[in-house]
């Protein structure tokens, strides 16, 4: 008989596992997917912006705890002092300019570009509403913007609520769009602004703008300095505006613009717009501009500018290649004028200019501004490229011919009284003609009478220059003159173009 033995049942061996079924397999395996892509698709995006808002939610509390803090100290009301304090010092000198002439016409504003005034219709006058600033208590000198006060049959400061004054108009300058007004009183006034330099003025920096924006006196407006020398916007023949967004509106024109420190470190003149309104760009003065420009009409009555005698052009990319430059900042010569510094100096056409006076040239406009500001008669280096080489020579500044636009044609003019009416408007003559010269060759003579050009009469050396602002000889544009001679006779000349004309010989 044979023994019972456990292992031969297999008793030790665990019993065989069932095998999972290839469907069941699947389908976890696509559960575990499934729930990855879920995490992925919306657990990671809710933990981070969990954790982001738990970030800001931290910031926030930790800048409330700082500022607090900052409040216990006084810091925060400083800061808020500092705005207080530039308006305190600054607002007291500010005026509203009220400009009084006869309608001519509808005083509608053009979007686009309006100059910031406000006209109002009162009867048979037209009034233009402006600001203004003081800047000598004493004398009661006024700065304001030229295209304010145009053309003014009277012109009325308002010094304070229901305190107007009459003001005179000491000088004004058409080219950089200032005017400066003096206010007629018994006693010295009370207040005047400071000026400032703008030439340190930064992007970011904070301005304010102080006028009478559509006619609400003392308004004030804050911003930053958005950009510094703007001299593209082609609204006045020297520019180098500051761009703030500061708001500015019609009627803040010859407003100052005030740093932290209480100076005036702009005049405030346009808007950049097309509704009319304000839309974040406005455009200022700076006052390393406007403080020359008023102490010489303050003190000549007229601003005295350097003057290269050259016509320019920017120079782009594809002008430089061909002139062999590697650099595309500059200004390329179009013209060199007739005994001009720069005929002296010996430039030439294609040249192209690069610094003058130790100071870099961008473009036409910063020469322009360059030439401008030097002392006539003083002798400066000059950095030109001629084929791609560059050169350095002296050059002598002169000083800016009355209309740089018809110099080119070989005569000057100037403003002289009516020696047939004492007392009435002044009349604008021939003053110097270069021999051989296009005027010459067209029968234009020194001391002959301008009556008009083209069709619109001329009485005064600033309708003259404004009429003829743009002008280019050189593109074959002929100057229509009326003209008088000394005993009398009425003829016309063009210069340039077709050498038509009914000249009067003298």
């Amino acid at each position: 008989m044979s023994s019972f033995d456990l292992q031969d049942y297999g008793f030790d061996e665990p019993p065989p596992r069932p095998e999972t079924p290839p469907v069941r397999r699947g389908f976890v395996l696509i559960l575990f997917v499934l729930c990855i892509a879920a995490l992925l698709v919306y657990g990671i995006p809710y933990v981070a912006n969990r954790a982001g808002y738990a970030w800001e939610a931290g910031r926030s509390r930790a800048a409330s705890e700082a500022l607090a803090k900052l409040d216990r100290e006084g810091a925060v009301g400083r800061a808020s002092e500092l705005f207080r304090m530039a308006t305190t010092a600054v607002s007291p000198a500010v005026v509203n300019v009220q400009s009084l002439r006869e309608r001519q016409g509808g005083g509608a504003m053009v979007p686009g570009l309006p100059l910031g005034g406000n006209e109002l219709t009162r009867g048979r006058q037209r009034q233009e509403l402006g600001s203004g600033v003081i800047i000598d208590k004493a004398k009661g000198y006024v700065v304001t913007n030229y295209h304010v006060v145009k053309d003014a049959d009277q012109i009325v400061v308002q010094l304070g609520p229901g305190d107007n004054v009459n003001a005179r108009l000491v000088g004004a300058d058409a080219k950089t769009d200032l005017a400066v007004l003096q206010v007629r009183i018994r006693t010295p006034l009370q207040v005047q602004a400071e000026w400032g330099d703008s030439d340190k003025l930064d992007i970011g920096d904070w301005v304010l703008a102080i006028g009478s924006p559509l006619g609400f006196d003392h308004s004030v407006t804050v911003g930053i300095v958005s950009a510094t020398e703007r001299n593209d916007v082609l609204i006045a023949d020297y520019e180098s505006f500051i761009q703030t967004d500061a708001a500015i509106n019609p009627g803040n024109s010859g407003g100052p613009l005030v740093d932290l420190s209480g100076k005036v470190v702009g005049i405030n003149t346009a808007i950049i717009t097309q509704s009319g309104g304000y839309e974040g760009i406005g455009l200022a003065i700076p006052s390393s501009l406007a403080r020359r420009v008023v102490e010489g009409l303050i003190k000549e009555g007229k601003v005295t500018r350097g003057y290269l005698g050259v016509r320019l052009k920017p120079l782009d990319s594809s002008l430089a290649e061909k002139l062999k430059l590697s650099d595309y900042r500059g200004a390329v010569v179009t013209e060199v004028q007739q005994r001009s510094p720069a005929e002296k100096a010996g430039l030439k056409m294609n040249d192209v200019l690069t610094n003058l006076a130790g100071h870099d040239v961008s473009n036409p406009a910063s020469l322009r501004n360059l030439a401008a500001n030097l002392d006539v008669g003083a002798t400066v280096p000059l950095t030109y490229y001629r084929d791609g080489k560059p050169s350095k020579v002296d050059v002598t500044i002169a000083e800016l011919p009355a209309s740089p636009e018809v110099a080119s044609l070989g005569f000057t003019v100037r403003e002289r009284d009516n020696p047939e009416a004492k007392g009435s408007s002044p009349t604008v003559e021939v003053d110097q003609v270069v021999s051989a010269s296009p005027a010459f060759q067209a029968g234009l003579r020194p001391r002959m009478r301008i009556l008009g050009v083209g069709q619109r009469p001329i009485h005064s050396l600033a309708e003259f220059e404004n009429t003829v602002r743009g002008f280019d000889p050189g593109a074959g544009q002929p100057l229509d003159l009326i003209v008088q001679t000394r005993d009398g006779r009425v003829g016309s000349i063009r210069i340039g173009g077709e050498p038509t004309n009914s000249a009067p010989h003298p």
